[in-house]
């Protein structure tokens, strides 16, 4: 249940795993970076900041989880994704994350949901060293959910384009919070980093 202690509207997770993960040449979202599969390590991670916690899968993806969302159109990515959610919840607001950024954790998480700016269409968390934020470590008000629209109109399907065109809260952290994992060599990494953090 979300914090009692954040007094803002209505919050959702939705956690990405909808990707073909062609680089990786497996499911990133079950890959074990904290012994369990990625995407239930992000729901249990989740929990406790939002309302509900739900998955975003593409058409014919088989996961044993009740709150599934499919994405509406094939091959849009995580815009697609961004794009459903917020339609299928239009007065809702979605913590959106990739099942590929090992490093996320509660500290973070509670970061970017405290500074929270409901008056702005997203916040999100950008690294040190990047000129633009991570939209797939982001809130996503359903007020960005126009400028989301009008982009599929115009055959935009990137979901930083969006983050430049709506007014955005942006929470620097360090790099490595937002670094995704795309190949097998980077997961081997990830894992001896994390394994070092304990």
């Amino acid at each position: 249940m979300q914090n009692t202690s954040i007094k803002t509207s209505k919050l959702n997770a939705l956690i990405l795993i909808g990707g073909k993960s062609k680089r990786m040449n497996t499911d990133k979202s079950k890959l074990e970076y904290h012994g369990i599969p990625q995407w239930k390590y992000l729901v249990n991670l989740l929990h406790d900041f939002v309302d509900t916690v739900y998955i975003s899968i593409r058409a014919n993806q088989k996961l044993n989880y009740p709150n599934l969302i499919t994405d509406k159109v094939a091959g849009l990515g995580p815009f697609g994704a961004i794009q459903t959610a917020l339609e299928t919840k239009p007065n809702e607001a979605f913590l959106v994350l990739a099942t590929d950024l090992p490093f996320i954790d509660k500290k973070s998480v509670e970061l970017l949901v405290k500074n929270r700016d409901i008056n702005k269409a997203a916040t999100t968390l950008q690294a040190k060293n990047k000129d633009y934020p991570e939209p797939l470590a982001s809130i996503w008000e359903a007020k960005s959910l126009s400028t989301i629209q009008n982009f599929y109109k115009n055959g935009i399907y990137k979901p930083i384009q969006v983050l430049k065109n709506i007014p955005v809260k942006k929470i620097i952290v360090a790099d490595q919070i937002v670094q995704n994992i795309n190949t097998d060599m980077e997961y081997q990494k990830a894992i001896k980093k994390l394994n070092l953090e304990k």
